[in-house]
């Protein structure tokens, strides 16, 4: 008895079913990959069910456990873009547990016995359990997080690293007109160890020495203004700039902004400085 199998439709259905994987894993750890580093992790995971169908029969099992392994550590690491060993070994977990729970429904939609169900079905039925399981696990992090308005921020520019007290406020809804992001504010203090105080001095004067600049580190800020309102006055302008990367840890959650928008204040927010940032509401 043998079974014809078809290397492309395995590959195209696990290459779909790796990228909702790696996604909803994202989600459920609160790490915000890049959609392409996903991308890379499902293609590293099609290429290996392709491999594992090539393996001899009598060292099959062994073979397919260990690359199994193997796979969805590079896969956690690469899609997820996983920074540290603890984090790796539960986005590993996250990975298999959520391969446990939606595989059964992928089983059912692409059995042998349903012929009825083409490509095209399993493609629209896998975009519908990633929607799924999606909103599960959105409300399953707010419901997790909830009432923890105060967490850490560490946040990185020219190998610089800077661990600031940050204040989530799901009022702050601020975006940058020039690239639709969530912008966040910083106190100007606060950044005085990762940004050169030239720069700072630069951000503070900036109305009159927009345009006189001409060096590349003050460049790589991608410095602009950001218009904002509040409901205490009638709102203003302030500086912004873009760093390398932000991390927020929330609790268990983390999340990981890349090229995050800072708008810098020359005030301090709070007297007795228990903050030193105010986080954007959709970041988390």
């Amino acid at each position: 008895m043998y079974r014809e199998i078809y290397i492309d439709v395995v590959f195209i259905t696990n290459f779909l079913m790796d990228f909702v994987l790696i996604r909803l894993t994202g989600m459920l750890l609160g790490i915000q990959a890049v959609w392409y580093r996903s991308l890379l992790g499902a293609l590293i995971g099609a290429l290996s069910s392709c491999l594992i169908l090539l393996l001899p029969t009598d060292i099959f099992t062994l073979a397919a456990f260990v690359l199994h392994v193997a796979t969805a550590a590079v896969m956690a690491k690469i899609g997820c873009s996983v920074k540290s060993k603890r984090m790796l070994a539960g986005a590993t977990a996250a990975l298999y547990i959520l391969a446990f729970l939606c595989g059964g429904f992928w089983d059912v939609i692409s059995a042998e016995e349903n012929k009825a169900f083409g490509l095209g079905a399993f493609v629209l039925f896998t975009g519908a359990s990633y929607v799924l399981f999606a909103v599960c696990v959105r409300k399953y992090r707010k419901w997790n997080s909830r009432g923890e308005v105060f967490c850490q921020v560490r946040l990185k520019f020219q190998e610089k690293t800077q661990t600031v007290t940050g204040f989530y406020d799901t009022g702050n809804l601020l975006s940058d007109p020039l690239t639709g992001k969530p912008v966040s504010i910083a106190e100007e203090q606060a950044l005085a160890d990762l940004v050169p105080a030239a720069a700072l001095n630069g951000l503070r004067n900036m109305q009159e020495t927009v345009g006189k600049y001409d060096d590349p580190l003050w460049e790589s800020l991608h410095p602009h203004f950001i218009v904002f309102s509040s409901v205490n006055d009638h709102g203003g302008i302030l500086p912004a700039i873009t760093l390398e990367e932000m991390c927020i840890y929330r609790g268990e959650q983390i999340v990981y902004v890349y090229h995050p928008v800072i708008a810098v204040s020359s005030s301090p927010f709070d007297s007795k400085g228990a903050y030193q940032m105010i986080l954007n509401g959709k970041m988390i």
